[in-house]
């Protein structure tokens, strides 16, 4: 069966790999500062993981912004 990545999950995905290398880290670097595996980290980064609030809480911890920050970008 055929699956389809869903366009938001791709765009956040995109956004985060984008916040991470304005930061020049890796992904190693945000598994260090937070309690999400560096295979979780690269399957939200390509747009293949839909996850939960305490993920994106600890994503915002990894990259050192706010949750907010992580939620700034147009979904449409």
């Amino acid at each position: 069966m055929l699956q389809f990545k869903d366009k938001r999950l791709v765009k956040f995905g995109a956004h985060i790999n984008a916040l991470r290398k304005e930061r020049n880290m890796e992904t190693n670097d945000i598994a260090k500062n937070c309690s999400l595996s560096i295979k979780d980290l690269m399957a939200i980064e390509k747009g293949n993981k839909n996850f939960g609030f305490t993920t994106l809480l600890e994503l915002a911890k990894g990259l050192g912004v706010s949750p907010a920050v992580l939620l700034q970008l147009d979904l449409e």
